[in-house]
């Protein structure tokens, strides 16, 4: 009877040390998808924000490729790009994750009508921004991103005409 009794005390004590097991087990995964949902996060910001050309939305998409870049003002870290899309509307990505790291930032802009082939080949474009928003020494444009979300519209003008076009 004593050897019965050392088996089931056994037994049980193998019981309460898988259920003890079990019971960790259980907790670490609710803890773990608790910091899921919670979204501990990759630290990045969130930046959009409405493209204008010449006080109107610039309509991306059917035929215009429009896009802004952000660059560090400190040349260290990733820059991001954001497409314009057919409302004007930008949202900033860096590499494959939405948003980006909030700092200072020097801001890029172009914008090109897509011209279809004729013959079937590649299409060509024709820049329809002014290309001195495609140079972060020329475009004047800079916006610090602040932790959170941050709204950064940009409002840009037409190339300027050029003066011998007119003249005949």
């Amino acid at each position: 009877m004593q050897k019965r009794s050392g088996i089931t005390a056994t037994k049980s004590a193998q019981k309460s040390s898988y259920q003890t097991a079990r019971q960790r087990v259980a907790s670490g995964l609710i803890l773990f998808g608790c910091l899921l949902m919670s979204g501990c996060g990759n630290n990045l910001s969130q930046v959009t924000g409405v493209v204008t050309l010449d006080g109107e939305p610039l309509k991306g998409g059917d035929g215009i490729h429009a896009t802004v870049f952000f660059q560090p003002v400190s040349n260290t870290g990733a820059a991001a790009v954001g497409v314009v899309d057919e409302n004007g509307v930008y949202k900033l990505s860096t590499g494959s994750q939405s948003g980006i790291t909030p700092g200072e930032y020097l801001v890029t802009y172009s914008a090109s009508q897509i011209i279809p082939s004729k013959t079937g080949g590649t299409p060509s474009g024709k820049r329809i921004s002014d290309p001195k928003y495609s140079s972060t020494k020329t475009s004047g444009l800079r916006f610090e991103v602040q932790e959170g979300e941050n709204e950064y519209d940009i409002s840009i003008e037409s190339p300027p005409k050029s003066a011998s076009r007119g003249r005949r």
